[in-house]
């Protein structure tokens, strides 16, 4: 075999393993955390200064779609419905610390239903809202921010959030963001008010609630089992390019039912998700319990993935580079 026919098998042996094994495995697992809705959340700022999070949510724009005024609400951090540009600053950053700031959708239902969408052309209209307001840079309620992405936590109808999705998505054709998606655990009988939408695939993060719903939470007489059925579930449902999350609330007042405490996470619950090839951290509602039980600072160290995998591509990526830089210099020396 010539020197030349080694080189180009070499060569094809490389295309052929970055197709197959992403470099990036293995580091992932980080926490989301929701805030907004309590002054006690502290700054922005503060916020992302604490270095516990991946992904800060601006919770909520709770008012949009079937011909409503656009109206957000943060909880008293710079007037309920009044322009925000005083995020503007800590927003950016955020983004500047590498932390990933998305505008949540939706929240908590109201009687009658203060958001939801009429039609397809509705979530196009919306789409285009969002994209003009918090995506693009453009001056909007937040400032000139570029959001890095759209979160639905949508808890009224099931109609035309697919619409929504599939029109940002033809958005960030031109410039990326990511869109994520808070469901309720329950898969069964359907995938409350977001199965449509999480069926698309085109969510980045699937941030799953695992609280308020007694058939796949953690309790005292179940223990993690429902919790991790319901896991394993999630995880053969969704696409595999969509992050799934531990969404848990932060203490025990945070939700009606379903806290746990973070030394049965760290030790019956993150060493079975972390197994799942798409897992990618835990998701925490929110900053202002947070700030009070430090959840996120008892785990953290336990949330990524072990790094063996990334130190074994590494290790194989080294020695692909080694052999062919040898075969190259052998093509030179038979010249």
């Amino acid at each position: 075999m010539s020197s030349k026919t080694q080189i180009l098998i070499f060569l094809l042996s490389l295309f052929t393993f970055s197709s197959i094994i992403d470099p990036s495995l293995g580091s992932t697992g980080g926490i989301a955390i929701y805030w907004g809705q309590n002054n006690g959340d502290g700054s922005l700022t503060e916020t992302c200064d604490s270095n516990k999070y991946e992904i800060v949510l601006l919770a909520f724009l709770v008012q949009f779609g079937g011909g409503r005024e656009v109206k957000w609400n943060f909880a008293g951090h710079c007037g309920d419905w009044n322009p925000c540009t005083q995020l503007e600053p800590e927003i950016k950053h955020c983004q500047a610390k590498g932390v990933k700031v998305l505008l949540s959708l939706g929240g908590a239902p109201s009687d009658p239903p203060k958001y939801g969408l009429s039609s397809a052309q509705d979530a196009k209209n919306v789409a285009k809202y969002l994209n003009d307001n918090f995506l693009s840079g453009q001056y909007g309620p937040l400032g000139s921010v570029t959001l890095d992405g759209i979160d639905f936590d949508i808890e009224v109808t099931d109609l035309y959030w697919d619409d929504l999705a599939r029109e940002l998505d033809i958005f960030r054709q031109s410039r990326y963001f990511y869109l994520s998606a808070a469901p309720q655990c329950p898969t069964e009988p359907y995938i409350y008010y977001l199965q449509k939408a999480i069926q698309t695939g085109l969510f980045d993060y699937i941030f799953i609630q695992f609280y308020n719903n007694g058939q796949c939470e953690y309790s005292t007489s179940a223990g993690t089992s429902l919790l991790l059925q319901s896991w394993d579930k999630w995880a053969s449902l969704v696409k595999s390019n969509n992050s799934i999350f531990l969404g848990l609330p932060a203490n025990v007042t945070a939700a009606g039912t379903g806290y746990i405490a973070p030394e049965t996470v760290i030790s019956d619950v993150l060493p079975h998700i972390k197994q799942t090839p798409n897992y990618g951290g835990v998701m925490l509602w929110d900053r202002y319990r947070d700030k009070e039980a430090d959840f996120s600072g008892k785990i953290l160290p336990y949330v990524s993935k072990s790094n063996v995998l990334l130190q074994t591509v590494t290790a194989v990526w080294e020695g692909l580079f080694e052999g062919v830089s040898a075969a190259l210099h052998s093509i030179k020396a038979s010249q």
